[in-house]
């Protein structure tokens, strides 16, 4: 058994091996973790505006400002003016961010189950489902 007594320090171990095996495992892309979560998150909604990809992701502003710009530089995204509110930028994915997708999303499946090979297949869906509604109870709070 571990030593590992907080919740908080589980919380920052499994943060900061996941984005270690994610950075690891997107570079064949020359992707970052943080990118490659920006790609998941726009392929999965097909277009967002840069603010829905802040919420969602719960970084912050400059962060997604950064990491989106780096992705459109690199081809991954673009980004567009939004119609209603010229403030506003709209990104959508390109071609090459859908060839990058399922590599990515399965990048991400990886990164689960190596923090959960010793659970069970049960285990791992009720981890799972805890962990999205810690998520999604966390995101309500910022509303």
């Amino acid at each position: 058994m571990s030593s590992i007594e907080s919740p908080f320090k589980s919380i920052s171990i499994l943060y900061r091996k996941s984005h270690i095996w994610l950075n690891n495992g997107c570079a064949q892309y020359g992707l970052t973790a943080p990118q490659a979560l920006v790609i998941l998150i726009v392929c999965d909604f097909k277009s967002m505006t840069q603010e829905d990809i802040t919420k969602r992701l719960s970084l912050d502003k400059s962060v997604i400002a950064k990491t989106v710009s780096k992705l459109v530089e690199t081809k991954f995204l673009i980004r567009t003016p939004n119609a209603k509110d010229k403030r506003t930028y709209d990104i959508v994915p390109t071609e090459k961010a859908w060839a990058a997708y399922p590599f990515v999303k399965q990048q991400i499946d990886d990164c689960f189950h190596h923090m959960t090979r010793q659970m069970t297949e049960q285990e791992q869906e009720e981890f799972r489902r805890l962990l999205m509604l810690a998520a999604e109870t966390t995101i309500a709070q910022d509303d």
